[in-house]
């Protein structure tokens, strides 16, 4: 392992994540380099009944984190499906995107919030990091690559490598993670080492990502790419 990439795994497992999202991050970000987190169990406790609170979008985010511990919890899973209003959640692409993420890492099949995304998507979406977040859910959804599903990946594909910055990176630490999670779970790695290139020049001495942002969730996102790099983006 490369010396700094273990500097920031111990440096993640070092902080005091005070949010439901950034405990995630943490532990998913040590699952993906199949390493136990103190903070597991923390994010364990706080489950309760609805799960996290409540909330669809965490709920997603801690089922995906602790999948990657290999923890999985079927009732979590059923309160997600649960909070389901016709083919969406929310009829809100960043729930619904978290949410198939979820389901398919608890090995959950849901096709149609599946083609909610593919029939929704529109110039609105149009960001970065939108786009790549429904680009990991289909990929996440659909192992078949259909036709339908390959041509939309393909040519967004093509356009968040068009958005890519000059530096190698999109418009911050966390969007330029995002991005690139997507496009290595669809093995673009030539396209790309440009760009981890960069990720690991951003790094700080400390250890950490994100200057100016959330540092946690920064380097949480930061260490699942190069995780995602290192297996060849299969996790």
């Amino acid at each position: 392992m490369d010396p700094m990439i273990k500097k920031a795994l111990d440096w993640i497992e070092m902080q005091q994540p005070d949010s439901i999202k950034r405990i995630s991050r943490v532990v998913w970000a040590r699952g993906a380099w199949k390493l136990p987190s103190l903070h597991t169990a923390h994010l364990i406790c706080l489950k309760g009944y609805p799960p996290w609170g409540g909330n669809v979008r965490e709920t997603a985010r801690a089922i995906s984190s602790l999948s990657h511990m290999g923890l999985i919890f079927p009732d979590a899973g059923q309160w997600l499906l649960s909070q389901k209003k016709g083919d969406a959640w929310n009829d809100n692409v960043y729930d619904t995107a978290y949410s198939l993420i979820a389901l398919a890492d608890m090995d959950i099949q849901d096709p149609a919030g599946y083609q909610w995304l593919l029939g929704n998507y529109g110039p609105e979406w149009e960001h970065p990091g939108t786009t790549a977040l429904v680009i990991m859910a289909l990929a996440k959804q659909d192992t078949t690559m259909q036709d339908e599903y390959h041509d939309l990946v393909k040519e967004r594909a093509l356009w968040l490598l068009e958005k890519r910055g000059l530096d190698g990176g999109w418009k911050n630490i966390a969007t330029s993670n995002i991005v690139m999670q997507s496009l290595l779970m669809l093995g673009l790695r030539k396209e790309l080492k440009v760009s981890i290139d960069w990720l690991m020049k951003a790094q700080s001495s400390e250890g950490f990502w994100g200057a100016g942002e959330d540092n946690i969730v920064a380097t949480s996102l930061s260490l699942i790419t190069l995780a995602l790099w290192e297996h060849k983006g299969n996790l």
